[in-house]
C-alpha cells in the first residue's frame, strides 16, 4: 500500500541519526512543536481516562512532529509502540528499534498490519493526502487494531478563530486543504469505525499559560485549534 504525503519536516542531521533521537527519547525539534505534541498526548490521555481505557500497544501513522516516543510512553503508559512513516521516501530499509526494544519505526511499505494494537494515533495526517490515500490510510489503521481498538485523529481546525493570533500549530494557516471533523467523521465510519467523540484543543496561545486549564471546559466548542475525533473498531 502506498500511502503519500504532500510535505515533510526536515529536522536536520542524517535519517538515522533523526529516527534514533524520536524513538530514543531526545527532542530534536522546537519548543513550538513540544508545546503542541504534549498538549495532544495530555489531552488524549484524558479522554481515555474518562473511558477506563488503559491501552497497551500502539500505532503512530505519521510521526507527530515534537513529540518523541518518551512521550507517549510517560503520558499514555504504553508497553509497546510503532511508528509507522508515510513519506514519499524511505529513510531506511526495514525495521528501527529504540535501545530498549520498545518501539519500532518502519516505512509503510514494509509495515504488515496485524490487528494487534490497542491505540492508533494521528497528527495532520489526512490533510496532506488525497482523497483516496485518506480512504487508505484508514483502511490501514481500521486492519492494524483490535476489535475495540480506539483510533485518536488530530487535525487543524480549518475555521478556528486562532488562525487569526497564532494559536494555533505550525502550519495551520486558513482553510485551504484542510480537513473538516465532519469529513473525518465522515471518513472513519465508512471504512468500518464508531465515533466516539470529538473534542476541540488549543484555545489559547502558547503564551497564555494561564489560560491554558480551562481548555477541557471548551472541549465541546467546535472552536480550538484542532479538533481530535476519537473513533473505536466495533
Amino acid at each position: 500500500m502506498a500511502l503519500q504525503r504532500t510535505d515533510t519536516h526536515d529536522t536536520g542531521g542524517a535519517p538515522d541519526a533523526r529516527l534514533h533521537a524520536r524513538l530514543d527519547g531526545r527532542r530534536p525539534t522546537t519548543g513550538h512543536d513540544a508545546f503542541f505534541a504534549r498538549g495532544r498526548i495530555r489531552w488524549l490521555r484524558r479522554c481515555l481516562d474518562d473511558l477506563g481505557e488503559r491501552p497497551r500497544s500502539m500505532l503512530a501513522l505519521g510521526w507527530d512532529r515534537g513529540c518523541t516516543s518518551s512521550d507517549f510512553f510517560a503520558y499514555l503508559h504504553i508497553r509497546s509502540l510503532v511508528a509507522v512513516d508515510v513519506g514519499h521516501e524511505r529513510a531506511r530499509t526495514g525495521e528501527l528499534r529504540s535501545a530498549d526494544g520498545r518501539a519500532t519505526y518502519i516505512h509503510v511499505a514494509d509495515y504488515l498490519a496485524t490487528e494487534s494494537a490497542d491505540l492508533a494515533f494521528t497528527n495532520r495526517l489526512f490533510d496532506h493526502m488525497t482523497p483516496t490515500d485518506r480512504t487508505a490510510a484508514a483502511v490501514l489503521i481500521h486492519r492494524s487494531l483490535k476489535a475495540g481498538g480506539l483510533v485518536s485523529v488530530w487535525e487543524n481546525n480549518p475555521w478556528a478563530p486562532g488562525t487569526m493570533w497564532g494559536a494555533m500549530p505550525s502550519g495551520a494557516r486558513g482553510p485551504s486543504g484542510r480537513v473538516t471533523a465532519r469529513e473525518t467523521r465522515r471518513l472513519l465510519r465508512g471504512v468500518g469505525f464508531d465515533i466516539v467523540h470529538t473534542t476541540s484543543a488549543f484555545f489559547f496561545p502558547r503564551g497564555m499559560a494561564w489560560a491554558h486549564g480551562l481548555e477541557p471546559l471548551l472541549a465541546s466548542i467546535p472552536l480550538g485549534g484542532q479538533y481530535m475525533v476519537l473513533a473505536r473498531k466495533p
